[in-house]
């Protein structure tokens, strides 16, 4: 009869080699582990691998089931090393950026460039390293919820007493865009239990689109930016947007008044 096919975690196979040092047999250990001897022995020959591939992780060999190395270990133990450098300096990491990392690593020390850091070998490091998907913690954003109820009743009855159609009721919404934030969310290893975040750049600009309630017609986006004239539009004869220009990048009283008399007011008597 077969035998039963055993996975080994790479703790197992740590305490297989320490038996084999204290002087066991190769059968004993075959039969108090129920494995072939010649599993026995392909563990004795990787020996240097495994251990060094349990000493390089933080995540402890323990949680880990079947080993499955690297094409080269030197490529990924400079990896690891990177990762956990830029996370101890709070840097958020995603999957992109370690895999062109690793791509980095792999021509630097092997001279070639034929390997593809897919999605697969991306999951397979980070579960040979514990690497899992923090939130990084920072502000939270705060909404008047008590007021918007009065308010929509209040717009409800305007309509009805105006009797507006959907293609005349417009809508227009300032956001602002922090072009130079960070992400949100990083990469860490198993001994992270949260993610501190880096001071929030306040690098911005503002937008605010604007469309009826039938979506059958848009504004041209209105950008307001902190340069009169940025050095992107040099060359730009034509934009595809208002532009206009406030010292804080906000939208002020006179530039919605400007943009509402110069640009809306315009633009919906074209329709």
């Amino acid at each position: 009869m077969p035998r039963k096919h055993t996975t080994l975690t790479l703790q197992k196979k740590c305490d297989i080699l320490k038996e084999l040092d204290s002087g066991k047999s190769l059968s004993e250990l075959a039969r108090l582990h129920s494995i072939g001897k010649s599993t026995i022995c392909d563990i004795k020959r990787k020996r240097k691998s495994i251990e060094e591939f349990v000493s390089c992780s933080d995540a402890g060999a323990g949680k880990r089931r079947a080993l499955r190395m690297s094409e080269n270990l030197e490529v990924e133990n400079a990896l690891f090393t990177w990762f956990l450098q830029e996370r101890s300096g709070h840097t958020p990491l995603s999957g992109e950026l370690i895999c062109e990392k690793a791509k980095f690593f792999y021509s630097r020390i092997t001279g070639r460039e034929d390997f593809k850091a897919s999605q697969g070998w991306l999951e397979k490091f980070k579960k040979r390293h514990g690497i899992r998907q923090l939130t990084i913690s920072g502000e939270k954003l705060s909404a008047d919820v008590s007021a918007v109820e009065p308010f929509k009743l209040k717009f409800l009855k305007k309509i009805e007493e105006m009797n507006l159609v959907p293609d005349q009721v417009y809508n227009a919404d300032e956001s602002g865009l922090f072009w130079r934030v960070l992400r949100n969310k990083t990469l860490g290893h198993a001994g992270e239990n949260t993610a501190p975040g880096r001071k929030m750049s306040k690098v911005r600009i503002t937008f605010m689109p604007c469309s009826n309630a039938s979506g059958s017609h848009k504004i041209k986006l209105l950008v307001i930016g902190k340069s009169n004239k940025p050095r992107a539009f040099k060359t730009c004869q034509n934009l595809p947007v208002f532009y206009k220009e406030q010292k804080k990048g906000w939208v002020t009283r006179e530039i919605f008044l400007e943009w509402f008399h110069n640009d809306f007011i315009p633009d919906v008597r074209k329709k």
